[in-house]
């Protein structure tokens, strides 16, 4: 089991920093190099490559529904906190991050670049 988790992080740390990479490269170049820019786009980068990691190697995943679920409602709260929203707000961050992650299956393979 230790084993198996070892393996599942290595991936998802691989897939997420590539996409953080990724979306920054490329968002600058359509957005601007800014700071604020660069970090919006790394983090959004990161997100989607946490919940694709899955998608990527599914046999270093032994509960991936469970895995994107839980990135999913990470990232929203995070893009809740990003917009210092109210309590409803990360309220509703939770519920659009539950459904988003238990839809990941169909929609992450569908995913583009910016």
């Amino acid at each position: 089991m230790a084993r198996k988790l070892t393996s599942a992080l290595k991936v998802a740390i691989v897939v997420a920093a590539a996409s953080a990479i990724f979306f920054a490269i490329f968002g600058g170049l359509t957005y601007g190099y800014t700071l604020s820019n660069i970090l919006l786009f790394s983090a959004l980068g990161a997100i989607l490559g946490a919940i694709g990691a899955p998608h990527i190697e599914p046999k270093a995943f032994s509960h991936p529904i469970t895995w994107q679920l839980c990135c999913s409602i990470l990232g929203c709260l995070l893009i809740a906190f990003y917009l210092q929203a109210d309590p409803e707000g990360y309220a509703l961050a939770t519920i659009i991050g539950s459904l988003l992650g238990y839809a990941a299956p169909t929609w992450v393979k569908h995913i583009q670049g910016p």
